[in-house]
């Protein structure tokens, strides 16, 4: 089965809200990427991603990063 970026948002990222502790925010920038992808704004995790995965996190923080 291949992953879909929706699928990836959906099951690896976390989205932004838009009232966040600076400590929250400091917390998961330590192993997360910031995006913003469908005018929505996502943490996207730097670590445990395998294969396809892999792809679309390049391909995400490459075009949509912040």
């Amino acid at each position: 089965m291949e992953m879909t970026i929706k699928d990836f948002l959906n099951e690896k990222c976390v989205k932004v809200l838009k009232r966040e502790s600076d400590s929250y925010v400091e917390m998961m920038m330590d192993n997360h990427k910031c995006i913003e992808y469908g005018n929505k704004q996502y943490y996207v995790p730097e670590d445990n991603l395998f294969g396809e995965e892999e792809i679309i996190y390049d391909f995400l923080v490459d075009n949509y990063g912040l």
